[in-house]
């Protein structure tokens, strides 16, 4: 029997949510006997890696500054994206981002395949139109959305009421490679250095827990605000007590080593580290304007912040700090996530809302 195909829409390769998103679920489908072509709208040096199954197309036009080049841009990506798809005739394409999917959807409005898209994004995010204006009009035309949390489903219903499809499939976590050492008092942070991730609010956090000196903050990742982070460490008083690591690939050398976890978020789609954390059986904590209650799904598998401050975050860091039988028992609980976003669970999900499924 002819293995089935299906053409997967990343936004790149580069480090990323959506990438690793994608990536994991495209290394699972190939295990499954799906044929992948991943079409990758970026091209650049790689920072996931994709099974050598399967089959990787990069555009060879660059997305520039200024708004004509950004128009001549996607004009050559709806080209490239229907010109893929006429060459390999998939049964189905997976998208993934709320800015490319409008144009996959338009690459491909005038053939006979079912388009399947999520967005990554928090729900109530304000694009700058015309993405906003491409989702109204485009995406009643795709076959199927699949929700990340209950909280973005309920959104897209209210959107678009029954003229969307819509399926709640949560990420799958990549295998945390578990190690058995002693945590150290380290306060950690994975994520870029942006606004949405608001960094600001844990360093000055850290800045005010003057009980626990012996604590150190550990921050992984890269970003636009990264020196404007490392400045106000500098000005806070604390930059000998805060590593700033850059991008880290090996990120569950730094989840086996840290006590606490925080995602200071403001708004999140679906916050994959915070889920690894958990997965380590790192006690977390976040704040309630992401969807947390689609992760911490019992009690005490986690600490939601209330107040969007430092002071608030601040508490409830240093209620942990303070309360290592506490922190024992969230870690505990916590790690349970790892069965519920099972790659083989998830991904299995996928195939079926996609009618790829070879179970």
């Amino acid at each position: 029997m002819t293995a089935k195909k299906l053409l997967i829409v990343s936004p790149s390769l580069k480090m990323g949510g959506i990438e690793r998103a994608l990536t994991n679920l495209a290394n699972y489908f190939v295990d499954q006997g799906v044929k992948v072509v991943f079409v990758s709208c970026l091209s650049g040096k790689a920072f996931y890696k994709l099974d050598p199954r399967i089959k990787l197309v990069e555009p060879t036009f660059k997305r520039q500054g200024g708004p004509i080049n950004k128009i001549t841009f996607y004009y050559q990506l709806v080209k490239f994206i229907r010109t893929n798809y006429r060459n390999e005739l998939p049964k189905a394409v997976l998208s993934f981002g709320d800015v490319f999917n409008p144009f996959v959807l338009l690459a491909l409005r005038n053939e006979n395949v079912p388009v399947y898209i999520s967005d990554r994004t928090s729900p109530d995010y304000q694009f700058k139109f015309p993405i906003p204006f491409l989702k109204v009009w485009l995406y009643p035309k795709s076959a199927g959305f699949i929700a990340q949390t209950t909280r973005a489903a309920n959104y897209k219903k209210e959107q678009f009421n029954d003229r969307l499809s819509i399926e709640v499939i949560p990420n799958a976590l990549k295998e945390i490679e578990l190690t058995h050492q002693k945590r150290e008092n380290i306060i950690l942070y994975v994520g870029r250095f942006a606004w949405e991730k608001a960094p600001h609010y844990l360093i000055e956090a850290f800045a005010q827990i003057e009980q626990n000196k012996d604590w150190r903050l550990v921050m992984a990742g890269s970003g636009p605000l990264l020196n404007e982070m490392k400045a106000l460490a500098q000005q806070l008083g604390i930059a000998d007590r805060v590593e700033f690591l850059g991008d880290v690939k090996d990120v569950d050398v730094l989840y086996a080593k840290a006590g606490i976890y925080v995602l200071p978020s403001v708004i999140e789609g679906f916050p994959n580290s915070l889920c690894e954390a958990m997965a380590a059986g790192v006690p977390s904590i976040c704040y309630d304007t992401i969807p947390h209650e689609d992760i911490f799904t019992a009690p005490k598998m986690g600490v939601v912040c209330n107040e969007l401050s430092s002071n608030s975050l601040a508490k409830q860091i240093e209620a942990l700090i303070k309360d290592e039988n506490l922190r024992v028992e969230i870690g505990a609980n916590a790690s349970k996530i790892g069965e519920h976003l099972n790659i083989n669970r998830i991904g299995e999900r996928y195939l079926k809302f996609m009618e790829l499924s070879t179970c």
